[in-house]
């Protein structure tokens, strides 16, 4: 079993040592240098904790610059947005590879503009009462839900032998 430490203030602390920073030593704001490092290694696709410990600097150190400094906030949504499009670009990739789970994922979430719905009134309980058998078949073919087999109409449903 770990037993704990105790930190300066006398509560105990699983943390390695190395980790645990003095009482006295407050996050500091990034210098113009670190704040380019920092947001480079991301862009490389390093995590957050990753990036900082490869730059020198703390997770605290970068919370509270991107408090404090609007522009370094938004360099960090920008990083984000450029990482997120390496991801839609990998996954083009490999649905125009062939890929049968990217190009559905894809097209659902993308599709071509003129595959867009119609404006279609939302689809509620009372609308679904209102539908006919066939028109609720016919949506339901249209999700890609399995319909059951037809049975005679007051047909009992087949009995399970054990």
């Amino acid at each position: 079993m770990i037993s704990p430490r105790t930190d300066d203030d006398g509560e105990p602390s699983y943390a390695p040592s190395s980790l645990l920073l003095p009482r006295s030593e407050e996050p500091v704001l990034l210098s113009p240098a670190q704040q380019q490092l920092y947001l480079h290694v991301l862009t490389l696709g390093a995590s957050p904790s990753s990036a900082c410990g490869k730059v020198g600097i703390t997770p605290l150190d970068v919370l509270r610059t991107i408090d404090g400094d609007a522009k370094f906030r938004e360099q960090i949504d920008q990083v984000t947005v450029l990482l997120s499009q390496n991801v839609a670009a990998a996954l083009y990739r490999s649905a125009m590879e062939g890929s049968v789970s990217a190009q559905t994922f894809f097209l659902k979430n993308k599709p071509p503009p003129d595959w867009q719905a119609e404006d279609e009134p939302e689809l509620t309980a009372d609308r679904l009462k209102g539908l006919s058998d066939e028109e609720l078949l016919n949506r339901c073919r249209a999700s890609g839900i399995d319909v059951p087999t037809e049975t005679s109409p007051g047909a009992d449903s087949p009995t399970v032998e054990e």
